[in-house]
């Protein structure tokens, strides 16, 4: 469907002259932040999103989001083995806990969840946008909630862990990264960026 309209969209908007777009971004190691660029998607303006805090009837959902995030939206930048150990790093149960402390925000689009946000004071832990969904958008809405969110704590500083994928996200919202390290997921090294960004 999404697709169709998109098309139908094109066939029927003048071509306009191509901009530097951001790079596009995913998902991270943990703790997992963060996904999808912020590009522009005329479709989506007929779309309805909605930007909400958590419920419990969310989970199922946001594990299959999480997980299809990493195995789709990564896969130019981790092998088959690191998304393999990446997305198994997370359960139903160790989601729920993890997402129980902190600010956690979720996206809604045509009815259906396609992402979610989560920042532990001034960790963003997780952005993760399911790939279906992506690039129009949504992880920009999402990061920008927890920011705000920051700010109105007083926070003055969020720092977080971005996946090889996630790096050119986190640099368009302003993130400079301090270096790469490797985290590790069942004993699979995977590589990130250690960034950081002033809110004064």
């Amino acid at each position: 469907m999404l697709q169709w309209l998109r098309q139908l969209f094109h066939r029927h908007t003048l071509v306009q002259p191509e901009t530097p777009e951001p790079p596009h971004s995913a998902a991270q190691p943990e703790p997992e932040p963060a996904h999808n660029a912020v590009e522009s998607d005329p479709i989506a303006a007929l779309m309805p999103f909605q930007i909400r805090p958590l419920d419990s009837k969310d989970m199922a959902e946001l594990l299959g989001v999480f997980r299809e995030a990493i195995q789709v939206s990564a896969a130019a930048e981790y092998d088959q083995k690191q998304r393999d150990a990446w997305s198994q790093a997370q359960s139903y149960d160790s989601l729920i806990s993890v997402l129980s402390e902190g600010d956690t925000v979720v996206a809604e689009w045509d009815d259906k969840l396609v992402g979610f946000a989560h920042r532990i004071r001034d960790y963003i832990n997780m952005v993760f946008v399911h790939p279906e969904a992506s690039r129009v958008g949504i992880a920009t809405l999402l990061y920008q909630h927890l920011e705000d969110g920051a700010r109105i704590e007083g926070i003055t500083e969020l720092t977080t862990h971005a996946s090889l994928t996630a790096h050119g996200f986190f640099a368009y919202m302003g993130f400079t990264s301090e270096g790469q390290e490797q985290a590790e997921r069942d004993g699979i090294p995977l590589t990130r960026h250690a960034m950081r960004k002033s809110l004064v």
